[in-house]
């Protein structure tokens, strides 16, 4: 084991726990949220309604600082471009997040629970439910890149080529 490796294990640990978090967010709560609102929005209701901003305010955060930290340690591998793939498409998975869905989000159950269901806001939900599954589909190849750098032995990039000139 090396500081390379180390850090790309964390952060490939860290990605994939946020994908995984945000797989369960996908599939069981934003799916219960847009199937009928604002009927629905009772699952975010009360003293122990569902709320998951603390985890979402520390992981993506953690695991950003953890890509530029196995980036540098991995700067002149062979990893780098693989390491560098991944976090573009993390960053645009969270650009897409923070100004596309939580915006989205906000409008969504800004009207608060109702023991009714309004058509065009289930229609606005089911779009928010969508794009956040795409964002999720971003995450996983993310995490799966970053395996695909993690199995890639580890070895230093040097120039040593006379043809690499042109």
């Amino acid at each position: 084991m090396n500081l390379k490796n180390i850090t790309l294990i964390a952060l490939t640990a860290c990605c994939l726990l946020q994908v995984g978090a945000q797989l369960f967010a996908v599939s069981i709560v934003a799916s219960t949220i847009s199937e009928s609102p604002p009927r629905s929005f009772f699952i975010l209701q009360g003293e122990y309604g569902y709320n998951s901003s603390s985890f979402w305010d520390i992981v993506p955060t953690l695991t950003f600082s953890l890509f530029i930290i196995a980036l540098i340690t991995n700067w002149k591998t062979q990893r780098q471009k693989l390491i560098l793939f991944s976090l573009v498409l993390f960053v645009i998975a969270g650009l897409v997040a923070g100004f596309l869905l939580e915006p989205l989000f906000a409008d969504i159950i800004k009207i608060g629970y109702s023991d009714r269901v309004d058509a065009a806001l289930q229609a606005q939900a089911r779009r928010w439910y969508i794009f956040d599954w795409m964002t999720w589909i971003l995450g996983l190849f993310s995490g799966l890149i970053l395996l695909l750098a993690l199995i890639r032995p580890l070895e230093i990039l040097t120039n040593t080529s006379k043809d690499s000139n042109y």
